[in-house]
């Protein structure tokens, strides 16, 4: 039986499927994409940054989080106050305090992560707002911080938190998680907005640009989530007890919050596969790394001209303003050079070194003419 302690009834009672179901594949996906982030990090200019670390920190409590959800289902969670076994009671509540501090660092990381972000795409001649940025993210800190000590110190003594026969008092549950789950909010909403209006003041075109705001503003999902967390607080406050939803939201909130902090940085990652699927899609029969192109006349006829077009290995599809910068400067590093011969004709060099590697169309027509006879003299003297 999974539940420690239970009788086969109750054993089937308990919602452990549902911890496990949920918990083990949105960890998984979490961690897959903070490794492919890691790996766009490596194979960038610029290397790791404080938002990679801050990241990777969340991860590592994201990780023990949920290793402690899982573990806590063994004791007792998935199942009302009335039916988990009193003998599971200090065990079910040792996991419980040990997963407290993870939970608020772990949201925590993620949104110190997407501040840090801010200040890598924000230049240095805008003073005033990377100074709101690092205000919001020391309040962020400073809040979260005092978060964790209520949760760590909501008993007197503490010891009543882990055996809570011990004769003490607790702070009432009820408003103690409203005031965090607001704070929470508040700050998700400051953060998730805090880019927009300077997204919104680049000089760039609409769709591009609510694209990209578009990207940040998905972060708000993680709103969503607490949200629906705190709806879980009455259950346990004043209904049958059972934490589980509310455990629930708190692994999908700090998991989903991790995965979109790292959707921008993976925007190369995309691009590169993009770029490789477009180019299978194109129909191209000559290879993997070839395909047809159409070039046409002035005559109006076309000729298929198979050209060899080998796709750059991954660093040399990002600038130096890599990751999120990237998204924003695609356009910077783009030129195209047209030159025309003497019969008119134009030869075209596209140059993107930095995000779609080197591709050269060069268009040659050779006309000829039947010479009169007076050219034949006039050549002569040209000729050896």
């Amino acid at each position: 039986m999974w539940v420690y302690n239970a009788s086969p009834e109750v054993n089937a009672a308990s919602n452990y499927p549902t911890i496990l179901g949920v918990s083990i594949p949105i960890l998984l996906l979490m961690v897959v994409t903070v490794l492919a982030r890691l790996w766009v990090r490596l194979r960038t200019v610029r290397g790791i940054g404080a938002d990679d670390w801050a990241i990777f920190a969340a991860a590592l409590c994201s990780i023990i989080y949920n290793g402690l959800t899982i573990t806590q289902s063994r004791w007792g969670l998935g199942l009302p106050l009335a039916l988990r076994p009193k003998i599971n009671l200090n065990p079910y509540s040792t996991v419980n305090f040990a997963g407290r501090p993870f939970y608020m660092m772990g949201i925590l990381g993620f949104k110190v992560s997407l501040c840090f972000s801010y200040l890598r795409i924000l230049s240095k001649g805008q003073p005033a707002y990377r100074m709101l940025v690092w205000a919001t993210m020391i309040l962020c800190v400073l809040a979260h911080l005092a978060g964790t000590l209520v949760l760590i110190l909501n008993c007197h003594p503490v010891k009543r938190s882990w055996r809570p026969k011990t004769p003490g008092t607790c702070l009432p549950f009820g408003p103690t998680n409203y005031g965090l789950a607001s704070t929470t909010i508040t700050f998700d909403v400051i953060i998730f907005f805090l880019p927009i209006p300077f997204l919104y003041s680049l000089n760039m075109n609409s769709r591009k640009k609510f694209g990209i705001i578009g990207v940040f503003a998905l972060g708000l999902f993680t709103t969503v989530c607490s949200i629906m967390r705190m709806t879980q607080i009455p259950v346990i406050a004043t209904g049958s007890g059972n934490s589980t939803m509310l455990v629930l939201w708190g692994n999908i909130e700090m998991n989903v919050g991790i995965i979109l902090t790292c959707m921008p940085v993976l925007a190369p990652l995309f691009k590169v596969f993009g770029q490789k699927f477009s180019s299978y899609g194109n129909g191209s029969h000559s290879g993997p790394q070839s395909h047809n192109m159409q070039v046409f006349t002035k005559s109006g006829t076309h000729n298929n001209t198979n050209t060899g077009t080998k796709f750059p290995r991954y660093p040399e599809n990002i600038s130096d303003n890599e990751s999120q910068e990237t998204i924003l400067n695609a356009d910077k590093n783009r030129d195209k050079d047209v030159d025309k011969d003497d019969a008119g004709h134009a030869s075209i060099d596209s140059v993107d070194s930095k995000n779609k590697g080197i591709m050269r169309t060069v268009q040659v027509d050779v006309e000829r003419e039947p010479a009169k006879t007076g050219d034949y003299g006039r050549m002569g003297n040209g000729l050896n």
